[in-house]
C-alpha cells in the first residue's frame, strides 16, 4: 500500500484539557482518580484493540482521518511517550525533568502506521498500555506531583501527565467508535 494522504498538522494543544473539558468528548480531567488511572489506560486501550478485530480496521473513513490501526498505533506509541516521560520525572527524584515536545504526526509518517497489520497494532497497544499502567500504578504518594516541564514550557505533574495520557485512549477511543 502506498503512503495515504497526510492528514492536516493538528495545531491543537491538548494540554488544555487538563484545566476544562474536551469539548469533543467530553472527557473531564477533574472527574479522574489517580487510584483508577491504571484501571482506565488498559480498559480504554483494550476497547481500542478490540475495535481492531472489526471488519474495516485498516480503512480510512475519510482521506484525511486515520484508520481505527492507525489510531491504535498513535495511541501504542503516546503511552510509549508519556510513560518514558513518567520514568522521567521519577528519576529527576522531585527536581524537574526536561522532555521535548512530541510530534505524532511526525511519528506517523516514520513508522508508517497505515501498513500495520491490525492483529500486530492490537497487542501494541495492549503491551505499551499495560507498561503505562504498571508505572502509574507503582507510584509512591509523594510522586504524584512531581513535575516535568515539556519542549514547549508547559509543566506537567505526574498526575496531570497520567490524565492527559488517559484524555487521548478516551479521546480516539471515541474516534474509532470503541
Amino acid at each position: 500500500m502506498s503512503q495515504p494522504v497526510t492528514p492536516p498538522p493538528d495545531t491543537v494543544d491538548w494540554a488544555e484539557v487538563l484545566s476544562r473539558p474536551c469539548a469533543e468528548c467530553g472527557f473531564v480531567a477533574s472527574a479522574l482518580v489517580r487510584e483508577r488511572f491504571s484501571t482506565l489506560i488498559e480498559e480504554r486501550a483494550g476497547g481500542v484493540a478490540a475495535r481492531l478485530a472489526r471488519p474495516g480496521a485498516s480503512e480510512r473513513p475519510e482521506p484525511t482521518t486515520w484508520s481505527p490501526v492507525e489510531y491504535a498505533r498513535h495511541l501504542a506509541d503516546v503511552c510509549d511517550v508519556m510513560t518514558s516521560r513518567l520514568g522521567a520525572i521519577i528519576a529527576a527524584d522531585g527536581a524537574g525533568a526536561t522532555f521535548a515536545v512530541w510530534d505524532g504526526d511526525e511519528a506517523a509518517l516514520a513508522a508508517e502506521y497505515w501498513l500495520t497489520v491490525p492483529d500486530d497494532a492490537a497487542v501494541l497497544l495492549r503491551q505499551r498500555a499495560a507498561e503505562a499502567a504498571a508505572a502509574w500504578a507503582a507510584l509512591a504518594q509523594d510522586q504524584w506531583a512531581w513535575e516535568g516541564r515539556r519542549g514547549d514550557g508547559f509543566v506537567f505533574s505526574a498526575e496531570s501527565l497520567g490524565a492527559y495520557l488517559i484524555h487521548e485512549l478516551v479521546h480516539h477511543g471515541a474516534d474509532v467508535g470503541a
